[in-house]
């Protein structure tokens, strides 16, 4: 597109110019022009030194904070994880509870089932056998 280095040595050599006829001539609308352009020039190249190292700067800062934020984050991470494994243990119990509850009602359920087939048999026997 443009060149920027031409178009900054051409401003060179005409502000130059400009400035060695500052001590005794008067110069015209066209020369201030120059010397206001060549200023703003300047003003920009500050800001945008200014700014890179002002980004750079809030660059360095966020990684860090992002780094403490991802250790930050671990460390609450691992301590869901532990408090998963706290709970699951506790269901490893309650798991271990449950069946030997289960075996029980299981005995039980065949114990009562064998009891009543027996009083059965028995009622049955009885009524069969007894005139």
């Amino acid at each position: 597109m443009f060149d920027d280095k031409l178009f900054e040595d051409w401003l060179d050599k005409k502000t130059k110019a400009i400035f060695s006829k500052l001590g005794g001539e008067p110069i015209s609308s066209d020369e201030m022009i120059l010397l206001v352009l060549k200023a703003q020039i300047n003003h920009f190249e500050h800001l945008d030194k200014d700014l890179r190292t002002e980004m750079a700067s809030l660059n360095k800062e966020l990684r860090e904070e992002m780094i403490l934020l991802r250790r930050d984050m671990d460390k609450r991470f691992e301590q869901v994880d532990r408090r998963f494994e706290q709970v699951d243990k506790r269901f490893e119990k309650f798991d271990k509870r449950f069946e030997v509850l289960t075996s029980r009602i299981n005995h039980f359920i065949i114990w009562s089932f064998a009891t009543t087939l027996t009083v059965g048999g028995l009622v049955i026997a009885a009524i069969k056998f007894l005139p």
